[in-house]
């Protein structure tokens, strides 16, 4: 009952996630702690792997989860779809999938990504989306399908 009853005051206070997730690295921390227009303006001066650990704590730790690192994000073009698809492959969280997909989709919106010559690619965007729920899927599944049929 001592068990529930901390998991309860946890979630009250809203400090569950920390008890999910490690503390954030010093760069984390010095990151978030800058005003979002120069978060903005810095993202892109980390590698792709901090760029992902900022992109993912802005999701998951941060309340309401931001996403204004969506853009810089995509901006950098093909050089993040090694990354991306690598991380969409081994998440299970359908949270963090859904923010995945709304890279890619970012992604084909600025027209940085040929998709449709990326069939494997396009295949585990369709089965990722296909397991999310309610407006993320239908959301997903609209940008994928916009992705088939753009042109660079």
């Amino acid at each position: 009952m001592k068990k529930y009853s901390i998991i309860i005051v946890l979630l009250l206070t809203g400090c569950f996630p920390y008890v999910l997730f490690p503390p954030p690295s010093k760069m984390v921390t010095d990151f978030f702690h800058l005003p979002a227009s120069e978060q903005v303006k810095r993202f892109k001066d980390h590698s792709l792997e901090e760029q992902y650990e900022l992109f993912l704590f802005s999701i998951t730790i941060i309340h309401p989860p931001t996403s204004r690192l969506i853009r810089p994000f995509a901006e950098q073009g093909p050089i993040i779809v090694p990354l991306l698809k690598t991380k969409l492959e081994n998440e299970q969280d359908e949270w963090t999938n859904s923010y995945i997909i709304r890279v890619f989709s970012e992604l084909a919106r600025l027209k940085l990504y040929d998709f449709p010559s990326d069939p494997v690619l396009m295949e585990l965007l369709d089965r990722k989306a296909n397991l999310l729920s309610g407006y993320w899927k239908e959301s997903a599944l609209k940008s994928i399908s916009e992705m088939w049929s753009m042109e660079l």
